[in-house]
């Protein structure tokens, strides 16, 4: 083997490696609390895509130099620092793409009154900040919601309040949330939960309203707000629709 396609072969394995690292260490980094929001983001939205890029050009100028001399193992190095670079480069596009249509943290049923937070203490907002446009009650907010999520709508079910507020709270145990709060009357029911995001660790707020309606049905709303960031990248929207259909596949 030349020392030109040895040369290439071990670029194109520290390329593997550094495009690896640099992908998915920030999240739990960030998450230990070793690594702050910014740099985080830094690391994957700046310093990725160029990495990537890198990679696919070491892996292509090893991959050719491998076939040319028949060295196999050397080309699957450079085969798969392409495939690598090629993915990172792809994922974060798609992050961004995904941040682009997906520009509010605050998500729920009810565009009028949303659920409340009585125990978790809902993020603040600056009149002017970017942030209280993707939020509740700033008309942007409305108006957006309404294009990207016609679908989240109250649900309403064919069971009594007990009942209704007993199945919220096992769906909510079971996809993972913390239940920091629960109560209930002769007519309204509700629950305050937590969740994580996996990779990053982010902590979202969630509230459920449960309504006792006529003929002992039960009328549902949920909201999910993320306590940092603009963009939730779709994920409040998701587990609510997860949240409510749970709610109604198992109370059919």
């Amino acid at each position: 083997m030349s020392k030109a396609t040895v040369a290439l072969a071990v670029l194109a394995a520290l390329s593997i490696v550094a495009v690896a690292a640099l992908s998915l260490a920030p999240g739990p980094l960030y998450a230990a609390g070793l690594l702050d929001l910014g740099a985080a983001f830094a690391v994957l939205f700046d310093i990725v895509p160029g990495a990537g890029i890198a990679a696919i050009v070491v892996g292509l100028l090893c991959l050719a130099a491998a076939v040319v001399k028949r060295l196999w193992a050397a080309a699957s190095l450079g085969a798969l620092a392409c495939l690598v670079g090629a993915g990172a480069a792809i994922s974060i596009a798609d992050l961004k793409r995904s941040a682009a249509l997906h520009p509010l943290h605050d998500v729920t049923t009810d565009l009028d009154t949303p659920p409340v937070f009585e125990k978790l203490t809902p993020r603040r907002y600056s009149a002017v900040g970017a942030d209280s446009r993707a939020a509740y009650p700033h008309p942007d907010w409305r108006s957006t919601h309404g294009d990207i999520y016609p679908d989240l709508k109250r649900i309403t079910l064919n069971v009594p309040l007990e009942e209704a507020l007993q199945r919220a709270q096992a769906v909510a145990a079971a996809m993972g949330w913390t239940i920091e709060a629960s109560g209930k009357t002769a007519v309204f029911a509700r629950i305050e939960a937590v969740d994580d995001t996996g990779w990053f660790g982010f902590r979202d707020d969630i509230a459920v309203e449960m309504v006792q309606g006529p003929g002992g049905v039960t009328m549902v709303d949920a909201r999910s707000v993320s306590r940092i960031g603009i963009s939730d990248l779709g994920e409040n929207a998701r587990r609510l629709r997860e949240f409510l259909d749970r709610m109604e596949s198992e109370l059919r």
